[in-house]
């Protein structure tokens, strides 16, 4: 195995025991009688199998994967739980069978499930109806999202692997410095970085890499383009690594030359803002005295109507989960708990001039938190 290359994660068994129990909780609390779970993310949190499409139905006592011909044989070897093929005979055939006649409330993600979807749903219960001796009224009730607060507090393993991530994405970062030079480009860069964490056992990027040069970089959502670099231009480097289904997330800057002396302020107060944030991330703070921390710091440097976006937002198996940290009613009461993993990126954007983002991906852990961007937030000097 080359030096830097990471290889597949091998679940244990009992993370998949612990994650249907928990959902099982979920349902009990929600008084449903089971769930059918579609989409492909949350597919993979509980199965540890990569499908492009299946149903879970999960219940009290257990659950059962339905999947079609493509993935049949490789479930049968490898899924965590009973395995049928998934055609609408097989679903209203083993749904009706009296073993699962107390499926009553068949519940379904009203997040990800899709309109068709839905319709799909009612007529599946209108059939199980059909089907059942006792001819009960099967209703289809939808549930928010019911994976939203397991996936939020990550497993040991989970965390593992997002350091790996974290620690194989600022690798990368490296990298992307170590090629800057006068005329090599935006998307140059971009590619040569995916290439780089390819060979070292990536799955994807987590997002398209966002590397501005100059001006390029007031735009906080930006991507690479033919922009080549310039001497005194400021490089915002915001990237993430897709390593075995979990991401990394960060943000750094370089000044190729000597920057705008507005860059180099501007850089100093967002450095500050994250510090202060970075304090606060510990169990028991609130989502919006988080942001307050990083926001009203900036505010009161005179830059707040250019700091445009939320603090930060989940990591795990997307790039962007719940919680989005930014003051609202919405996340009013809630708090963080050991085990959330976040970003914290505060930023200050001047149009015409360029921006500074400084992005860190932290676990929070019962005293406080672990950084798993180890790369110093000092601008690189080039």
């Amino acid at each position: 195995m080359q030096q830097g290359h990471y290889e597949p994660i091998q679940w244990n068994f009992m993370n998949y025991q612990q994650r249907l129990y928990r959902l099982q909780q979920v349902l009990k609390e929600s008084a449903c009688d089971a769930l059918l779970v579609e989409d492909k993310t949350n597919l993979y949190y509980l199965t540890g199998l990569e499908l492009s499409a299946g149903k879970l139905l999960v219940y009290a006592h257990g659950a059962i994967l339905f999947v079609d011909n493509r993935y049949l044989e490789l479930c049968r070897k490898k899924s965590p739980f009973p395995v049928q093929l998934l055609d609408q005979p097989s679903l209203e055939s083993r749904l009706s069978t009296p073993e699962l006649a107390f499926i009553q409330e068949l519940a379904f993600d009203s997040e990800n499930t899709s309109y068709k979807n839905y319709e799909q749903l009612g007529k599946l219960a209108k059939a199980i109806e059909g089907k059942r001796s006792d001819k009960n009224v099967v209703k289809v009730i939808p549930l928010d999202a019911p994976l939203k607060g397991i996936r939020l507090i990550k497993d040991a393993q989970e965390i593992e692997l997002l350091r790996k991530a974290a620690d194989l994405g600022a690798q990368g970062f490296d990298f992307v410095c170590s090629l800057l030079r006068e005329g090599i480009s935006e998307h140059e860069l971009a590619t040569e970085l995916e290439v780089f964490w390819k060979q070292r056992g990536s799955k994807t990027v987590a997002f398209d890499p966002i590397i501005a040069f100059g001006e390029n970089s007031s735009m906080p959502h930006y991507r690479a383009g033919t922009t080549r670099l310039q001497k005194g231009q400021v490089v915002l480097i915001d990237i993430g690594v897709n390593l075995n289904h979990y991401h990394s997330d960060m943000t750094r800057m370089a000044f190729f030359g000597q920057p705008d002396p507005r860059i180099v302020e501007i850089h100093a107060i967002v450095a500050e803002a994250q510090q202060a944030a970075l304090a606060l991330c510990h169990p028991g703070t609130t989502l919006n005295a988080l942001d307050a921390a990083a926001r009203e710091l900036i505010k009161a440097k005179g830059y707040g109507s250019n700091f445009t976006h939320s603090l930060g937002h989940g990591v795990g198996l997307n790039i962007h989960e719940y919680p989005i940290i930014r003051k609202s009613e919405g996340v009013a009461n809630i708090s963080l708990e050991a085990g959330m993993v976040i970003t914290v990126e505060p930023g200050i954007y001047l149009p015409g001039v360029g921006g500074v983002r400084i992005e860190d991906t932290v676990v929070i852990t019962p005293s406080g938190h672990e950084n798993l961007t180890k790369r110093s937030i000092a601008p690189v000097l080039r």
